[in-house]
Protein backbone atom coordinates (compact mmCIF):
# COMPACT_ATOMS: atom_id res chain seq x y z
CA UNK A 1 0.00 0.00 0.00
CA UNK A 2 1.36 3.41 -0.99
CA UNK A 3 0.92 6.42 1.26
CA UNK A 4 0.61 10.04 0.22
CA UNK A 5 2.73 13.01 1.21
CA UNK A 6 1.52 16.58 0.70
CA UNK A 7 4.49 18.66 -0.49
CA UNK A 8 4.67 22.35 0.34
CA UNK A 9 5.33 24.82 -2.46
CA UNK A 10 8.54 26.00 -0.78
CA UNK A 11 10.11 22.60 -1.47
CA UNK A 12 9.36 22.89 -5.18
CA UNK A 13 10.49 26.51 -5.27
CA UNK A 14 13.81 25.42 -3.74
CA UNK A 15 14.26 23.03 -6.65
CA UNK A 16 12.90 25.22 -9.44
CA UNK A 17 15.00 28.22 -8.36
CA UNK A 18 18.02 26.06 -7.46
CA UNK A 19 18.13 27.72 -4.04
CA UNK A 20 21.73 27.65 -2.84
CA UNK A 21 20.75 26.89 0.78
CA UNK A 22 17.85 24.47 0.37
CA UNK A 23 17.80 22.85 -3.10
CA UNK A 24 19.94 19.86 -2.11
CA UNK A 25 17.97 19.23 1.07
CA UNK A 26 14.65 19.52 -0.77
CA UNK A 27 15.81 17.20 -3.55
CA UNK A 28 17.08 14.60 -1.08
CA UNK A 29 13.93 14.80 1.02
CA UNK A 30 11.62 14.40 -1.99
CA UNK A 31 13.72 11.49 -3.19
CA UNK A 32 13.53 9.81 0.20
CA UNK A 33 9.77 10.15 0.57
CA UNK A 34 8.95 9.33 -3.04
CA UNK A 35 10.35 5.82 -2.57
CA UNK A 36 7.35 4.62 -0.56
CA UNK A 37 4.80 7.40 -1.03
CA UNK A 38 2.87 9.23 -3.70
CA UNK A 39 3.80 12.92 -3.68
CA UNK A 40 1.02 15.50 -3.98
CA UNK A 41 0.67 19.26 -4.08
CA UNK A 42 -2.53 21.21 -3.61
CA UNK A 43 -3.96 23.37 -6.38
CA UNK A 44 -2.91 26.38 -4.30
CA UNK A 45 0.72 25.18 -4.21
CA UNK A 46 0.47 24.69 -7.98
CA UNK A 47 -0.55 28.33 -8.31
CA UNK A 48 2.33 29.45 -6.10
CA UNK A 49 5.00 27.64 -8.12
CA UNK A 50 3.45 28.39 -11.51
CA UNK A 51 4.37 32.08 -11.42
CA UNK A 52 7.97 31.20 -12.21
CA UNK A 53 7.03 29.66 -15.56
CA UNK A 54 5.93 31.24 -18.83
CA UNK A 55 3.61 28.47 -20.00
CA UNK A 56 1.36 25.93 -18.32
CA UNK A 57 3.12 23.17 -20.26
CA UNK A 58 6.39 24.12 -18.53
CA UNK A 59 4.77 23.85 -15.09
CA UNK A 60 3.19 20.53 -15.98
CA UNK A 61 6.47 19.15 -17.27
CA UNK A 62 8.41 20.24 -14.16
CA UNK A 63 5.85 18.74 -11.79
CA UNK A 64 5.52 15.54 -13.82
CA UNK A 65 9.31 15.13 -13.86
CA UNK A 66 9.20 15.00 -10.05
CA UNK A 67 6.38 12.45 -10.08
CA UNK A 68 4.05 14.81 -8.21
CA UNK A 69 0.29 14.73 -8.58
CA UNK A 70 -1.95 17.79 -8.11
CA UNK A 71 -4.86 17.50 -5.69
CA UNK A 72 -7.86 19.68 -6.28
CA UNK A 73 -9.38 21.22 -3.19
CA UNK A 74 -13.09 20.44 -2.78
CA UNK A 75 -15.29 23.53 -2.94
CA UNK A 76 -16.81 22.70 0.43
CA UNK A 77 -13.33 22.88 1.98
CA UNK A 78 -12.65 26.20 0.25
CA UNK A 79 -15.95 27.56 1.57
CA UNK A 80 -15.15 26.45 5.11
CA UNK A 81 -11.68 27.99 4.84
CA UNK A 82 -13.33 31.27 3.85
CA UNK A 83 -15.66 31.10 6.85
CA UNK A 84 -12.72 30.40 9.16
CA UNK A 85 -10.86 33.38 7.69
CA UNK A 86 -13.82 35.68 8.34
CA UNK A 87 -13.99 34.45 11.94
CA UNK A 88 -10.23 35.03 12.30
CA UNK A 89 -10.46 38.57 10.88
CA UNK A 90 -13.33 39.48 13.22
CA UNK A 91 -11.33 38.24 16.19
CA UNK A 92 -8.27 40.23 15.08
CA UNK A 93 -10.35 43.42 14.69
CA UNK A 94 -11.84 42.87 18.11
CA UNK A 95 -8.33 42.65 19.57
CA UNK A 96 -7.22 45.75 17.57
CA UNK A 97 -4.53 43.82 15.70
CA UNK A 98 -3.66 45.07 12.24
CA UNK A 99 -3.10 42.49 9.50
CA UNK A 100 -1.02 43.55 6.53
Amino acid sequence: MMNGILVDSCILLDLFTDDENWADWSENTLGKYSQANTLYISSIAYTEVSIGFNRVEEVESAIDALGIKVLEIPREALFLAGRAFIKYRKKQRHQNITIA
